[in-house]
């Protein structure tokens, strides 16, 4: 399900950031509330912590309040920079895994949060996980009223709130579709 495949793709990215020797890394968990699992230690999680991490993940909220994550993830990274002063600032970088199903009050709040993250010099690349068939985000439409009552249809992924993202569709794809979310980063880096 999805919190199977949502699992493999952190062991995944952890794993490749980890081969990168990518840097400091956190990771935190989001639904109801933002809960940071593993902060800023210095280093990427040994392969028995991210077994215990995986552990403290429940899928279970009613609410996947991604708006808080991402300011919460901006605040862990604004402090981080202020340590790292001194020292040559550091490229930051956002992976958020999630289904990518965000409703249109999200969406402004998450437009918010992602120029606030450009203005920090922070690349937020969300993994999307995706189902093929009818379930799938790239067949879901949205719906809108405009103040005539009228109806518009459109395409779910027109006005996205995330300018890089990446549809994963099966979690063994993950090492390819995590240098294609790193290529978008360093090019999103380069053009800032």
């Amino acid at each position: 399900g999805g919190a199977d495949a949502a699992l493999a793709a952190l062991a995944a990215l952890v794993g490749g950031l980890r081969a990168l020797e990518a840097g400091d890394l956190s990771i935190a968990a989001f639904g109801d509330a933002v809960r940071l699992l593993h902060p800023f230690q210095g280093s990427c999680p040994s392969e028995a912590q991210l077994e215990a991490l995986a552990r403290r993940f429940t899928f279970a909220d009613e609410k996947t309040r991604c708006g808080a994550l991402l300011d919460r993830a901006l605040d862990e990274l604004r402090e981080a920079r202020l340590r790292s002063a001194g020292r040559a600032a550091p490229l930051q970088l956002v992976l958020l895994v999630s289904d990518g199903r965000f409703d249109a009050s999200a969406r402004a709040r998450l437009r918010r949060a992602q120029r606030d993250a450009v203005d920090a010099g922070v690349a937020i690349v969300l993994v999307l996980l995706d189902r093929p068939g009818r379930d799938s985000i790239l067949e879901m439409r949205s719906v809108a009223f405009d103040a005539q009552g009228g109806v518009a249809i459109s395409p779910y992924l027109d006005g996205y709130p995330f300018p890089c993202y990446v549809v994963l569709r099966d979690v063994r794809e993950l090492p390819e579709t995590l240098a294609a979310a790193l290529k978008q980063w360093f090019e999103f880096h380069h053009a800032a």
